[in-house]
């Protein structure tokens, strides 16, 4: 279980690094993503080569996962275009685990707990501070609500894939590093697919945004596979929690790095994201 908790804690600061990163390159849209997958199908290769126990019948399941991680990065990008990582990365990371919940209890009939109904309350309070955020200096959407809309997307496909994912690994069986190195490159080839025509321009995210497609080439498998191991030490609501926990270093990343504004109105919605988190571990 310590290990477990480890592994996630790990996965939790690696996301919020890798999460302000791609603020930076949201506006690159596709081609960032297309840059920075092959990096990490690079580097992602060798591990696979040395440690993967691939199976054909459990690889099989890949599309499936690499379609919501797709959709997942594609949500993020869309929303970091428009707004800063204090107003959406809240929300997002913590709606997660209690949609995991709420999907336990419809599939499983695992129904949720007194701390979870609680942790629900928190993050009801914590929309309705960011209802009243400000979106940044000219942004295409002027009403707050879209914020929230935007998060409760990438919520949805940020649980889908942990649950899916977590199923892959815990019940069938499927190794991590196998399931997510051939992840990457089903995810490699259909981003090629989908810019055939803008290839040049994602070539070229190499030479304009070096350091950022590196970081997230690094970061984004770390993240990643640091989490699909702690679910083999921990219990899959457990592990979704802790690595929610992240909410709180991006929050100060974004802060310090992306010098986002970091008013009561965020900082109290990400104390009760936060909050809800921690109450959903009791």
């Amino acid at each position: 279980m310590v290990l477990g908790v480890a592994l996630a804690l790990g996965s939790a600061v690696a996301h919020a690094g890798w999460n302000t990163t791609a603020k930076r390159t949201a506006a690159e849209g596709m081609p960032a993503l297309w840059a920075s997958s092959l990096i990490a199908f690079v580097l992602v290769t060798p591990l696979v080569l040395l440690f993967g126990h691939p199976s054909g019948r459990l690889l099989l399941l890949t599309p499936v996962s690499t379609v919501l991680h797709t959709a997942y990065a594609a949500c993020l990008q869309r929303a970091y275009r428009h707004f800063d990582v204090g107003q959406i990365y809240p929300l997002s990371r913590g709606l997660a685990p209690l949609l995991v919940a709420f999907a336990g209890a419809a599939a499983l009939g695992q129904w949720l707990t007194l701390p979870q109904w609680i942790a629900v309350l928190l993050l009801g309070a914590a929309v309705a501070l960011l209802l009243r955020d400000r979106p940044p200096t000219g942004s295409a959407h002027s009403r707050p609500g879209h914020a929230i809309l935007w998060s409760a997307a990438i919520a949805v496909t940020i649980a889908a894939y942990t649950t899916f994912d977590g199923w892959a690994v815990v019940d069938l069986g499927a190794d991590p590093i196998s399931f997510y190195g051939f992840g990457l490159l089903v995810q490699l080839v259909l981003l090629t697919a989908l810019l055939h025509r803008r290839l040049p321009e994602a070539v070229g995210q190499f030479r304009r945004n070096t350091g950022a497609i590196v970081l997230l080439a690094v970061l984004i498998p770390a993240s990643y596979l640091l989490g699909l191991f702690a679910t083999l030490h921990a219990p899959l609501s457990l592990v979704t929690a802790l690595r929610s926990s992240s909410l709180l270093w991006a929050g100060l990343i974004a802060a310090l790095m992306l010098h986002e504004p970091l008013g009561p109105r965020r900082t109290g919605a990400t104390l009760l994201a936060a909050a809800a988190v921690v109450t959903m571990l009791a």
